[in-house]
């Protein structure tokens, strides 16, 4: 983000709605936290180009302490349901032993267990994977994804070693070992421009790993990463968009692309919705206050977008809503700083749905791209949402269009 930008943020009036109040029962269902995102480190063992995380050097870890004040907070508040997804995430949350988190998973099933399921979820580089490590996620059914961004030109073009070597042989070593063990696993792929010439390529290697599930992200303008390759070649994204539909349809199942899987389901089945001052809303985890938790290694934490939380701001005081050892998390409800944030957070959500014809499958994008790329959290239109909703579920659209035009041409005759 440019000097001025910030300036221009920072330097906003704010008017806050003194009406604004969070009870989580106003919301029908009641809000409950879906994801609990715990960041056991801040350190990463490799130093992609594109991360967005600032302190990814720091070598601070999380404490079994901090893991069960976490625990309890969320079981006090009332926001802990019937599910609940745990994601280690940040950094690289295999730099942490496996020791960790063998106690880290007791203390958060004792805390919890009693009327809520937990489970675990790791994304990792993998190049830390060993059957230790394969070990202790066959025993808690930890679900892996696997960072990777295809074929070794175009991953150790961006995920390098901290030398400034490639990466993706050890990345591959990681994976043999999570097949040699049955574990199953996602991958989620970083595309950047360059990716985009090479779609065939592409898909052939996730095809070659065995990879059934692949997520497409893209190198986003956010945090320490102030703009994305992408900016400029939004045509070309959407070629490449279009040319893994076709491989995917080709593949007879074999792999199947999140976005546009995503896009499917959307189409085939009414968003799911909530209601909220006596309006229905698109379900949203992302604009919906402690839907999402996410908590440093020291025990801070914020909600909303994930990727919030770490970075510098001095308008929301760094997303920090408070700390696990000194409060809940509902006791932040009331405070000047969590308005403000929810305030510019629902106003974004408010200005997407009156502009906007992906609204009820989008249901106000992800606060933290409008903040990055547009400097304004109460913003509207981002790369991301043309990139990662509205983009993908058009071509899905006319490709079925195009599809029953088909078929009814062929009954017809």
């Amino acid at each position: 983000m440019s000097v001025g930008r910030i300036v221009r943020w920072v330097a906003r009036p704010r008017q806050v709605e003194t009406a604004l109040r969070f009870d989580r029962d106003d919301f029908d269902p009641p809000v409950e936290t879906r994801l609990l995102i715990l960041q056991p480190t801040p350190f990463c063992n490799i130093d992609c180009d594109y991360c967005y995380l600032p302190h990814r050097s720091d070598r601070s870890r999380m404490s079994i302490e901090t893991v069960r004040q976490a625990a309890e907070r969320l079981r006090d508040d009332g926001l802990a349901g019937a599910n609940l997804t745990v994601v280690w995430h940040a950094g690289e949350p295999l730099v942490a032993p496996p020791a960790f988190y063998e106690e880290a998973f007791g203390v958060l099933q004792a805390a919890l267990g009693a009327h809520t399921r937990v489970s675990h979820s790791i994304q990792t580089n993998a190049t830390l994977v060993d059957d230790a490590w394969c070990a202790l996620f066959k025993r808690h059914a930890v679900r892996i994804g696997v960072s990777v961004d295809g074929p070794a030109r175009l991953h150790d073009a961006h995920r390098r070693t901290r030398a400034g070597g490639g990466t993706h042989a050890l990345v591959l070593r990681g994976m043999e070992r999570l097949r040699a063990h049955g574990i199953g696993f996602h991958a989620i792929a970083v595309v950047t421009a360059q990716t985009l010439a090479e779609a065939d390529a592409f898909v052939d290697f996730f095809l070659e790993q065995g990879v059934q599930e692949l997520g497409c992200n893209f190198d986003e303008a956010e945090g320490a990463h102030p703009v994305s390759s992408l900016a400029l070649h939004e045509q070309a994204h959407a070629a490449f968009l279009a040319r893994l539909l076709i491989r995917a349809e080709q593949s007879g199942g074999r792999l199947r692309v999140r976005e546009l899987s995503n896009a499917f389901r959307l189409i085939a089945d009414a968003s799911p919705t909530y209601r909220w001052r006596g309006r229905s809303w698109p379900d949203n985890p992302q604009v919906v206050p402690f839907a999402l938790i996410s908590i440093a290694a020291n025990g801070d934490f914020s909600s909303f977008s994930p990727e919030l939380l770490g970075q510098s701001s001095l308008d929301y005081q760094n997303f920090v809503l408070g700390n696990v050892s000194q409060q809940g998390f509902l006791a932040a409800a009331p405070t000047e700083r969590f308005r403000r944030l929810w305030h510019d957070v629902l106003r974004g959500t408010e200005a997407c749905r009156a502009c906007c014809a992906h609204f009820d499958i989008c249901g106000g994008g992800a606060p933290a791209n409008k903040l990055y790329e547009n400097a304004d959290l109460s913003s509207t239109e981002t790369l991301y949402c043309r990139s990662m909703v509205k983009r993908p579920f058009d071509l899905v659209l006319r490709h079925l269009e195009r599809t029953h035009a088909i078929a009814a041409d062929f009954s017809m005759d």
